[in-house]
């Protein structure tokens, strides 16, 4: 997702710019590159998960 187009992005977001063009190749990864992809991924989920929930189940 575009980072312009969360409705609430968090104030530390690991902007998609900086891990976008990241092999998924994760075994090649530095620890410095799988930290921020997968920091990233979780800020995503609790930015956008809330969205798509049905209230009920809050």
């Amino acid at each position: 997702m575009k980072d312009d187009r969360l409705p609430v992005p968090s104030a530390d977001l690991m902007l998609r710019r900086a891990v976008a063009g990241y092999p998924t190749n994760f075994a090649a990864m530095s620890r410095t590159h799988f930290d921020a992809i997968t920091t990233g991924g979780a800020q995503l989920m609790r930015t956008v998960l809330p969205m798509h929930l049905n209230p009920s189940q809050h």
